[in-house]
């Protein structure tokens, strides 16, 4: 572990209930199948690969004091990732995430139960804010409530970056724009955001300097296998994605976004960090769990100098 880098994430951790049938998908009734447990949540997911990374990592999230909490702490644990700050609220449930994918691994359905979340109020984060200002980058998601984002960009003198979570979720992160460094929304996420139709790489461009328009230092719309735009105040890019054997996409994103901050902690530009993202992202596709025990600092590097881009890092 990198001991010269202390980072949090504050956000979801959850239970991931995955449903995998044999062949098509048959509505309205039973498909045979694998049914997978994990542990996961947007801010726990970051904070697991940040952590497998060699980063310090310490979570922040909201948990009961039921079996979900215990195998969330436990998951936390084997990666690395440091769980004294997270919240336990006995009289609320631990949050899951229960997804359906089709063949290819992409979810097709999914219902999250996550009211756990509205229990991270600025009243409860305040007592944070000394320990966080201490990290080197603090990472937020979209599923705490729009008031405590709101006060930690506007408390916190660290590094921020935030991810979107969702199209629905992502419009919480409008009042930190002026405060992030990097933005990592997809491209219904930053359709939300940006109020832009996204769908292609022209389409991305605009969205990704409106983004840049509306405060952000540096913004990234991932286009799942087709790649990602990135701007920042002087200049836009499109990088083109890669060949990857899909088997679950789930966690693709947040793998993206813990790269990205590794990238950019280690002196990386925007540009380079999101080149990292797209192989952690890769290489997360690849694993059926949600955060591949794979996930290292050597992998991404790896994997980098033999797929697409020698020498960046």
């Amino acid at each position: 572990m990198d001991s010269r880098f202390r980072c949090a994430v504050v956000g979801a951790a959850n239970i991931d209930i995955g449903g995998f049938p044999q062949g098509r998908i048959a509505l309205q009734d039973s498909n045979p199948g694998r049914v997978v447990l994990s542990a996961g949540g947007v801010g726990r997911n970051i904070a697991c690969n940040l952590a497998r990374l060699g980063i310090e990592t310490h979570l922040v999230a909201p948990l009961g004091t039921d079996a979900f909490a215990d195998i969330v702490r436990a998951d936390c644990a084997r990666a690395g990732v440091d769980t004294g700050l997270c919240f336990t609220f006995a009289d609320a449930a631990s949050s899951a995430y229960l997804f359906i994918a089709d063949l290819g691994g992409d979810m097709q359905l999914a219902v999250n139960d996550m009211s756990i979340c509205m229990r991270m109020t600025p009243e409860a984060l305040v007592g944070h804010m000394d320990v966080l200002n201490t990290m080197d980058a603090v990472v937020l998601d979209a599923n705490l409530p729009e008031e405590s984002i709101a006060f930690l960009a506007q408390h916190l003198c660290v590094p921020l970056f935030a991810d979107a979570v969702s199209a629905a979720k992502a419009h919480r992160l409008l009042p930190a724009l002026p405060n992030l460094q990097v933005i990592k929304p997809n491209a219904l996420e930053a359709e939300a955001l940006t109020g832009l139709p996204v769908h292609d790489q022209l389409t991305a461009e605009a969205a990704a300097r409106k983004l840049v328009e509306m405060g952000a230092a540096g913004a990234c719309i991932t286009l799942g296998e087709r790649g990602v735009c990135c701007a920042n105040r002087d200049d836009t890019r499109f990088l083109a994605g890669m060949p990857v054997q899909m088997t679950n996409a789930t966690g693709a994103g947040d793998a993206f976004t813990a790269a990205l901050v590794w990238a950019w902690l280690r002196g990386l530009d925007l540009f380079e960090a999101a080149r990292a993202g797209m192989v952690a992202a890769a290489l997360t596709v690849e694993s059926e769990e949600t955060v591949n025990p794979e996930m290292s600092e050597s992998a991404v590097q790896k994997k980098m100098a033999e797929l697409l881009f020698p020498g960046d890092i």
